[in-house]
């Protein structure tokens, strides 16, 4: 396991509002397009987002995800839904006219600039999400829809945990960067490979380990020799669904954290889709 040496923590990053799980922002398609694409490590590539309408965007910070809608493979032209009633929209769609819905972090966004990054972990072809990211071309079109955040501490919280595989390390480096001063971190991280290193806020109090592992093989057994605080602990957990709710088990039944000061969430199955297409 590699840990990461701490440095001070950033000041000037702006106050982020706290909301309940109940307030949900309303939201609806607007589109965009691709300005650019990197590989940002080996499995990672990063796709940059370009829009009017991203513009207006509520930049929240923490782990802000969004809906992208891609086109079918074939589609002539992306139909995207019109109203803040999307999903019942988009299910009344023609299957041939649907767009394909996936959820992603907002790895950075720049509304003075109209641009929105995302992270995507490249497994080849298996996905519509990796295979347009590894093939995306400046000027495809796409849909966004901009959402709201998942990470929502109590008050009291004085340490926050951090479980995550690949897919979920632009959502811990949110989360990192807009922790208040004063709060520590545990962060237990998985990556693919070596050169897969996650790109993350370096702070004070906070301890980052991460491990070049195939998924969900070492997630438990790290936070298993993992100390954490007695009290005032949130753990914030996102991954492979299976090793998600392993870690939200063990935390709630061997470490006695209340089921409400874990937030876990299966960004993706080991042994099927997420939903289908």
């Amino acid at each position: 396991m590699t840990t990461t040496t701490e440095r001070p923590a950033r000041t000037d990053a702006p106050a982020v509002r706290r909301r309940t799980t109940k307030e949900r922002l309303s939201a609806s398609a607007v589109p965009a397009r691709v300005a650019r694409r990197r590989q940002v490590t080996p499995s990672v590539v990063r796709v940059t987002l370009v829009g009017e309408d991203l513009r207006s965007m509520s930049v929240l910070g923490d782990d802000q995800y969004f809906r992208l809608l891609l086109p079918r493979p074939g589609q002539a032209r992306l139909r995207l839904p019109v109203t803040e009633r999307w999903w019942p929209e988009i299910t009344a769609m023609p299957e041939d006219e649907r767009p394909v819905l996936r959820n992603y972090t907002v790895r950075a966004a720049r509304p003075d600039v109209g641009e929105l990054d995302v992270d995507v972990v490249a497994h080849g072809g298996t996905g519509p999400g990796s295979r347009w990211a590894l093939t995306a071309e400046p000027g495809d079109e796409v849909g966004v829809i901009v959402q709201d955040t998942c990470f929502t501490p109590p008050p009291g919280t004085t340490h926050v945990l951090l479980v995550a595989d690949a897919t979920a390390v632009p959502a811990v480096a949110g989360v990192l960067a807009s922790l208040p001063d004063g709060v520590t971190a545990t962060v237990l991280a998985e990556v693919p490979t070596h050169e897969d290193a996650p790109d993350l806020p370096r702070r004070d109090g906070a301890d980052v380990r991460w491990r070049a592992q195939e998924p969900g093989r070492s997630l438990l057994e790290d936070l298993r020799s993992t100390a954490l605080p007695a009290g005032g602990v949130y753990a914030w957990v996102a991954g492979e669904a299976a090793t998600a709710t392993g870690v939200r088990r063990h935390l709630v039944r061997e470490r006695g954290l209340r089921k409400e000061d874990v937030y876990f969430c299966g960004y993706w199955r080991a042994d099927a889709p997420a939903y289908a297409d």
